[in-house]
């Protein structure tokens, strides 16, 4: 074989897999349908993973300032769930990133915050989402009768500042609300 046949040949093989290494118009949309496909089912279990993250903040929270109250309930007596908070210097870099609002609501990671004195000395501490379904679903509280309590608000009835989950159900158990486990 000749010097000008084996450059021919590689010649030839070189144009191949360039012609073979392009995309066509069928291949990018391939790949592009195969991405779009991949983002549509991803997209719903990012967004539940956050509002259940969410939840799981808001019942931690809850949690914390329950354990609180025996000895630190003159801080809620006096200033509310800002006022249990400030008792406790171990919350000061723990819950750093609550946002006190008018009427003594906290917010927290998409949800709200409040206590109420039920009975002297008796307090129940609630929380509920921000925005129902875009920050959170369930609400919780918490109890000295009834501890951690969950209700699942698939209604959405106790969503954003206005429409706190009622009290007396909460430290009854009562209409869906449920004990939950730490």
């Amino acid at each position: 074989m000749t010097i000008e046949a084996v450059a021919g040949t590689q010649g030839a093989r070189l144009e191949g897999s360039r012609v073979r290494g392009g995309l066509s118009a069928a291949d990018y949309l391939t790949l592009f349908l195969i991405g779009l496909v991949v983002v549509l089912v991803s997209l719903p279990r990012l967004r539940r993973f956050a509002l259940r993250e969410n939840e799981l903040d808001a019942i931690a929270l809850l949690a914390a300032l329950g354990d609180d109250i025996g000895e630190y309930g003159e801080g809620l007596r006096a200033g509310g769930l800002a006022g249990l908070l400030a008792a406790n210097e171990r919350h000061e870099h723990r819950f750093e990133d609550l946002e006190l609002l008018p009427g003594g609501l906290l917010r927290r990671h998409g949800y709200l915050f409040d206590a109420e004195e039920t009975l002297p000395g008796q307090w129940v501490l609630r929380g509920w989402p921000w925005s129902y379904g875009r920050t959170g679903l369930g609400s919780f509280a918490f109890s000295s009768a009834q501890g951690l309590i969950g209700h699942e608000n698939t209604d959405g009835s106790c969503d954003g500042p206005s429409r706190p989950p009622p009290t007396a159900e909460a430290q009854a158990g009562q209409d869906g609300w449920r004990a939950l486990r730490r």
